[in-house]
């Protein structure tokens, strides 16, 4: 996916998507919908809408390989960059 094409979100607006119904997770500067997929994540869904509406980078990163939304997400679960300057404690 060329991230130029992507649209950019601030964190306040993936913040909105904090539900199961409804989950958006920021990682690695990217928004992703994550709603179907936390069905079927293999450590459980409670991990994926535990951290709906959250920059999840830092406790995603030490257990999953950086690659792994390409190898398993459709290129349309990722919703656009983050703007890192809108990310503060309370998303994390």
């Amino acid at each position: 996916i060329d991230a130029m094409a992507l649209p950019t979100f601030s964190m306040s607006e993936v913040a909105k998507h904090n539900k199961k119904e409804d989950c958006w997770i920021a990682l690695y500067g990217k928004a992703y919908d994550l709603t179907k997929f936390g069905k079927v994540h293999p450590g459980g869904a409670h991990l994926i809408y535990d951290n709906a509406g959250k920059d999840a980078t830092a406790v995603f990163d030490p257990i999953h390989p950086k690659d792994i939304m390409e190898k398993l997400l459709k290129p349309s679960l990722t919703m656009g960059n983050v703007d890192p300057a809108s990310i503060t404690a309370e998303h994390i």
